[in-house]
């Protein structure tokens, strides 16, 4: 397992913190995460296990490939590609029984 990157990144007054790791061989993959108010707003994960190289090699070669997903992910972000993440977090879903969402569908099927 290679140590991974931790960033805190402040976008129009939030502040997101994105974190990068190896997933080790056991799991051959670089996972990104980006947290939003202690909650994860996006992840994305890339597999190297069909990778054959060396281990000195292949340690280089997934440092390299967590770097460049890492600053992805804050480019990514910086640009505001995110943002409509944001506004699904502040969404309140309701918890409602069969019925009611049967009955709430035909409602909204009638009236279009």
């Amino acid at each position: 397992m290679i140590i991974g990157f931790n960033t805190d990144i402040k976008y129009r007054d939030e502040v997101f913190h994105i974190q990068t790791e190896d997933k080790g061989e056991g799991n051959p993959t670089i996972e990104t995460l980006v947290y939003h108010s202690g909650e994860i707003l996006l992840s994305r994960r890339i597999s190297y296990g069909h990778l054959k190289l060396e281990r000195n090699d292949m340690r280089k070669k997934v440092k390299s490939m967590m770097k460049i997903q890492h600053d992805q992910i804050i480019g990514e972000l910086k640009e505001g590609k995110f943002l409509h993440l944001l506004s699904m977090e502040t969404q309140q879903i309701e918890d409602e029984g069969l019925d009611a969402m049967v009955l709430r569908y035909l409602e909204e099927s009638a009236t279009s």
